[in-house]
């Protein structure tokens, strides 16, 4: 059975500017296509076997089930929000004699299915990402994220990048308060891979974001509680996706949060390709 509350409802967005391929208005014209975020991410999706739209007798193990779907495509040299993937996250199916365990989010999965549509449409320059994500749904990561470490310690210096992460929460949680552990257990996650500095004031400048993010209405009622500088080796659609995880299993394992918190991850506005 699945719960279809507001709390389990799991947004992703990516952010940045898309120059679209020469050629993608003739081949939609050539074969008559029509597609857009939605269906790119849903056929993505059931190719990677994590979302299937297909009606089954047995119920399917889905990571999450499509709600919606959209993106600004803009050709205007602005960030726009590219690509977002409005979902509602199941129950894992029950597998006789095995205990439930509380699946690890798939922010991995979300991010890379949404920049393999907007990579078919055309070359992107992620400035930012936005994850509305259901704590209490969310499993322990800390073993997934210790063996990520050093995949992420394994890039090129000179692409070195710095990350701006919020963190928005209902007011009563007072993740304020709890800023500096939340700190010290991102770096314990990362194996000191990413150097984590606390801003203040959290409402600190976001460039890389283009508002109003989706997952809005689902977001009502949170304040953004902390901000953080992250350092980090390269920046790309994984690393921004490693980020956001670091930074939600971080504030699970010291608040005890559940229902909805918002992360994002912004970095600074790459110039346009020459």
């Amino acid at each position: 059975m699945n719960d279809t509350g507001p709390d389990a409802t799991f947004v992703m967005g990516l952010h940045g500017l898309l120059d679209r391929h020469p050629w993608f208005g003739r081949a939609s014209a050539e074969f008559d296509l029509d597609e857009d975020v939605f269906s790119l991410a849903v056929k993505r999706a059931a190719a990677y076997g994590w979302s299937s739209t297909a009606l089954t007798d047995e119920p399917a193990d889905n990571l999450w089930d499509h709600n919606d779907a959209d993106g600004d495509w803009t050709q205007d040299g602005q960030v726009r929000q590219l690509a977002w993937l409005h979902s509602t996250l199941p129950r894992p199916v029950p597998v006789p004699g095995r205990s439930p365990r509380a699946r690890r989010l798939p922010v991995l999965p979300a991010v890379t299915v949404l920049s393999d549509a907007l990579r078919r449409v055309g070359t992107v320059r992620l400035t930012g990402t936005h994850a509305l994500v259901p704590l209490h749904r969310a499993g322990d990561a800390r073993v997934e994220l210790a063996e990520a470490a050093d995949w992420f310690a394994l890039a090129d210096p000179s692409g070195a990048a710095s990350l701006t992460v919020t963190v928005s929460a209902p007011a009563p949680a007072n993740l304020a308060a709890r800023a500096e552990e939340i700190r010290e257990a991102a770096l314990e996650r990362t194996y000191k891979h990413m150097a984590v500095e606390r801003l203040e004031p959290a409402d600190t400048e976001t460039a890389g974001l283009a508002r109003p993010l989706a997952g809005l209405a689902q977001a009502e009622g949170l304040r953004r509680a902390l901000a953080y500088r992250c350092e980090v080796r390269e920046w790309s659609t994984d690393v921004a996706a490693w980020t956001t995880e670091v930074f939600v299993d971080s504030v699970r394992a010291v608040t005890g949060l559940s229902g909805p918190t918002l992360v994002t991850v912004s970095s600074k506005v790459p110039p346009a390709s020459s």
